[in-house]
């Protein structure tokens, strides 16, 4: 393990050695040390505690009006970079090219986003194993059991601009499952939990999730009338949107603004700088400063997101460049190229709360979870999912659980034509996607349902 001055040490060493010995004029060095901690329960038996680390350098050099990239491991990194011209790299589409200049200062580079840090150990798994134990041995028809993994990530960006930024800050990423047999049934539901800080224990996140589990093992076959309302949970809005709204928010050099209103009500921010969000950081995977961009106002397109190799113009960089490689538990990664993604997409919120509106509405169906939304698409919008964990709602109350069925529609639409954005707002990070929603529930009645 390599402490904090050797990363940042290694890192300008690295940029030294690629301007004096290979003569690259524009060349950027990023090191990331990834840790991981597992540990949790299954079916009441604790899991085993598990350690994992991952070190590696990744190096981006402008030559001969190309851009090149490649890997190397951390403790050969040093030797391994004299046949950098002769190992697989692979020159990236660039006609001019500037690295940019690392916004921190290096009087600043000891600076840490989550102090918390200095008290990640093992003793915070098993607290938190124990509490999870303790929350099982109350419930007699609950079997609740899960995994928690923290995680720590250091990493060092160093370019030809000659300043260094480092950081380091953790994850807390935790998968609670219950099982209730009741009814006659046997129930399951699941909660994902990921933040910058690491809770003391999971029973608010066990009570909740039991709650849910009871709820659903009363079953509501009534599926007669079709024409309601739909309510899209924070979770099931978020898995639609992210495969059909937010490949629209990133814009390439030679495009323009998408040319889409949406409803006034719709208001969308990207904010990497809200502490304990999981996706906030100092600064982005080249360096650039994390920073709040309105990406929707009112309805009306306002900035897409960017970084170094996408901007239109003078454009000001947004903090949107990532490495992430897609379908890991964790996605950032060094072997991956940067790329431009969300941090932290946040929805505006609405006035209503969703007990007043399901008070109002009388009646509706409250879709919380989906499966096949990876299948939408983001040229028009359309989507078919099934709602495999949904509810009907009568008389203001949730009657029961729904079997499954299918819902058609299109988000352009659904977010056209006067949606109702609730009060109650949920951080999620869909499954197979390296940022996080903070999004309230909403209310339409541009979908179709087939039962």
């Amino acid at each position: 393990m390599y402490t904090d001055e050797e990363i940042k040490d290694l890192a300008a060493k690295v940029l030294k050695k690629l301007e004096q010995k290979l003569n690259l004029a524009e060349a950027e060095v990023y090191i990331q040390s990834l840790s991981h901690m597992l540990g949790g329960n299954e079916y009441r038996t604790p899991k085993v505690f598990q350690s994992i680390n991952r070190e590696g350098c990744a190096i981006r050099y402008y030559k001969d009006n190309r851009l090149y990239f490649a890997c190397f491991p951390l403790r050969t990194v040093l030797s391994d970079i004299d046949k950098i011209t002769s190992v697989t790299t692979f020159p990236i589409i660039c006609k001019k090219f500037e690295f940019p200049e690392i916004k921190m200062a290096p009087t600043e580079i000891s600076k840490i986003y989550d102090k918390r840090i200095a008290s990640m150990n093992e003793e915070e798994i098993y607290t938190l194993s124990y509490s999870m134990s303790n929350a099982d041995e109350t419930m007699e028809d609950i079997i609740l059991d899960g995994s928690i993994r923290l995680s720590l990530e250091r990493k060092a960006i160093a370019n030809t601009t000659h300043s260094i930024a480092f950081e380091k800050s953790t994850w807390c990423d935790i998968d609670l499952r219950a099982l209730y047999r009741g009814y006659n049934m046997i129930s399951s539901a699941e909660k994902h939990l990921t933040s910058r800080q690491i809770p003391s224990s999971v029973s608010s996140i066990a009570e909740d999730l039991v709650n849910e589990t009871i709820r659903r093992s009363t079953l509501n076959e009534n599926m007669s009338d079709l024409d309601i309302p739909v309510i899209f949970s924070p979770m099931a809005l978020s898995q639609i949107f992210s495969f059909t709204v937010v490949p629209k928010l990133i814009v390439k050099e030679d495009q323009t603004l998408p040319n889409m209103e949406f409803s006034e009500d719709f208001n969308l921010v990207d904010d990497g700088t809200v502490p304990g969000l999981p996706n906030s950081t100092a600064f982005d995977d080249e360096g650039i400063s994390q920073s709040k961009t309105q990406i929707i106002r009112n309805g009306s397109f306002v900035s897409a997101l960017n970084n170094s190799q996408n901007t239109r113009g003078s454009e000001e960089r947004t903090g949107n460049s990532f490495r992430v490689k897609m379908f890991e538990v964790f996605p950032r990664n060094y072997q991956a190229y940067p790329e431009i993604f969300p941090s932290n997409l946040i929805v505006g919120e609405g006035t209503v709360s969703l007990e007043e509106y399901l008070e109002e509405t009388k009646e509706c169906i409250l879709i919380n979870s989906t499966h096949g939304y990876m299948t939408a698409d983001y040229h028009s919008g359309t989507f078919k999912i099934s709602a495999n964990d949904a509810y009907r709602v009568e008389n203001g109350t949730i009657a029961g659980a729904l079997p499954t069925f299918d819902v058609i529609g299109n988000m352009f639409e659904v977010l056209q034509n006067n949606p109702v954005f609730l009060k109650d707002r949920k951080v999620v990070r869909p499954v197979n996607t390296p940022y996080s929603i903070l999004t309230p529930f909403i209310a339409t009645e541009e979908t179709t349902i087939f039962p």
